[in-house]
Parts: C-alpha cells; structure tokens; sequence
C-alpha cells in the first residue's frame, strides 16, 4: 500500500540524473497516482488525473517537481510520457467505470512514433480511446500550434478527449475555443485564489461562458476552501478539482464527493429560506425553516 505523499512535508531529495539508464527510463521505477475531477452538479467523478510518482531504492517517493527538473533537456521526457500513458491504458483496461487524463510534455509531440504506438496500445488493452484525455498546456500550445495543433486533431479523430490545462485567456481569444479541437478547458489555479478581483473574476465568467456556448466542459482547478468552491458555482463551472476536495492517491477514486453534493443542498435550502422570508410564505406552518435543514441533517448522520 502506498504511503500518502504531501509535498508540504516530504524532505527535499536531490536526484541525480545518473540514477537513470542512459538509454532508456525503468518503467518499474514509476508508479501512478491520481487525483479526481469531479462534476459539481451531482458530484461525481468526471475523471481521475494521473501523476507520476518516482520511487527510489530506499523506497522514499520523490517529488515530481525533482523528476520533471532532473530530465527537462535530455530528451528523456517523451519517454516516460510513454510510460505512463500505457500504464494508465493498462489501469483503464482493469477498471472499466474508470476515466483518466494524462499531461504531455513539451517533447511528445515531436515524438513521430507516439500516436501510432497509441493506437496499437488501445487495441492490446482493450480500451475505448474515449476514456482516455490528454491534457495540454495553453501557453505550450500557443508557442508550439503548428505542431501540436495536428497532433491534438490526430487524438480527437482517434477518439481521445484532448484538455487545455492552465488556461488563462492570455494566449487565446474565447472566440477560437470553437475552432479548437478541444473537449474541456482547465483554468489555470490563479482563478480560485482568494480574495478574486472584480477583473479576474468577470474573465473567469467570461470564459464560462464561451465554452458552455462552444459545448466545452470547464474545470476550476485549485478549489482548496469554500469560498473557491462557491466561485465554481457561481461561474456555473462544470467540474472542480483541489486538494481539499481529493487528495492525490495510489488509486483512482470512482465514488461520488458527498462535500460537493452537501455544498449544493445547503445553498438551495438558504436559497428556499431566503425566498420564504422575502415572500412571508411559511411553508412549513408548524415548523421553523431552520428546524426542517437541523432535522435534515440529522435524518442524514442518524442513518434514517
């Protein structure tokens, strides 16, 4: 069973790049972690990320932001995107109610070799493309769409979802989210920092906006307190993802968030109370509209 890692309290490790082969990345020397998206209507789970996790010979997991430091310019990097995307193939392929993203590298798409293995990965596993999205940064896309923009019409024709992760509205104007073959916009984590200026958050809506128009799903990410959270639904966002809502772990999670559903259930009670004292409409003639959300509660903890 994996032990939990908490960046915040994992001791630094210093990774030396000779711990690797020269040639080729140990796929046994990697291990995958998730952390789940999840639907802010319902609270299910729209999909699990996948993170990459390095355990070393004393068994201590090594943070990411060492891995990803120790082979950024060795031309290593569309290697171990390999790795883990058919690890997650082959995770999909034994959980069949299970989704899962995976982030690219800046290297994978000069990798001409990569969307054929895909394919072929696809059809040994068993596993439907559609389960599968890849997440791509905006400003990489920008800099790079000559070349990635083929690539990411390459994966949707083959069936996969592709995701613009970190997005920020700098880089793209909202009006060609249509012409990009993209299925969800993740906004980049600055949007749920709170206190959220007047700016940031009419772009936020702004963006909400254009893609529900357009038909893509919008993930806030970085949801780490409630007032976060409420932005999310304040914005109408489709999904929501953060620490406080999912820890990362060794395994993917498929249940329902019982936070996220609780959030909604509180806020249309308020909602019917506020209503009720504006209207001067009693509902419930012999009770408190306070005493019928306590009794709700308690029907719920009380397994009634």
């Amino acid at each position: 069973m994996e032990t939990e890692f908490d960046p915040l309290t994992t001791a630094h490790i210093n990774l030396q790049l000779e711990e690797f082969p020269k040639i080729q990345l140990a796929a046994e020397k990697f291990v995958i972690w998730f952390q789940p998206v999840y639907e802010l209507d319902t609270g299910g789970v729209l999909h699990n990320e996948v993170l990459v996790r390095w355990r070393d010979e004393e068994g201590n997991l090594r943070q990411p932001q060492e891995l990803l430091s120790a082979l950024q310019n060795t031309q290593l990097l569309n290697q171990l995107d390999r790795i883990v995307v058919e690890k997650s193939i082959a995770i999909l392929s034994q959980q069949t109610s299970v989704k899962l993203s995976v982030n690219l590298s800046n290297d994978i798409f000069e990798d001409q070799g990569f969307l054929p293995q895909l394919n072929l990965w696809f059809t040994q596993y068993k596993v439907a493309p559609k389960r599968l999205a890849f997440e791509i940064e905006e400003e990489t896309l920008f800099q790079k769409q000559s070349l990635i923009l083929p690539f990411m019409t390459e994966l949707q024709m083959m069936g996969c979802y592709v995701v613009v992760d970190n997005f920020t509205g700098r880089f793209f104007p909202l009006s060609q989210l249509q012409e990009l073959p993209i299925k969800m916009i993740k906004l980049d984590r600055s949007f749920a920092l709170q206190p959220i200026t007047l700016d940031k958050k009419q772009l936020a809506k702004a963006i909400s906006y254009a893609s529900r128009a357009f038909q893509r799903q919008t993930i806030l990410k970085g949801i780490d307190d409630n007032s976060s959270l409420k932005l999310a639904s304040d914005l109408g966002i489709k999904g929501v993802q953060g620490y406080s809502l999912g820890k990362p772990q060794d395994k993917p999670k498929t249940f329902r968030l019982f936070g996220v559903i609780l959030f909604k259930i509180i806020a249309t009670l308020i909602f019917l109370y506020i209503v009720k004292s504006l209207l001067g409409i009693n509902i419930f003639p012999e009770h408190h509209a306070w005493e019928i959300i306590i009794d709700f509660f308690q029907s719920i903890f009380d397994g009634k």
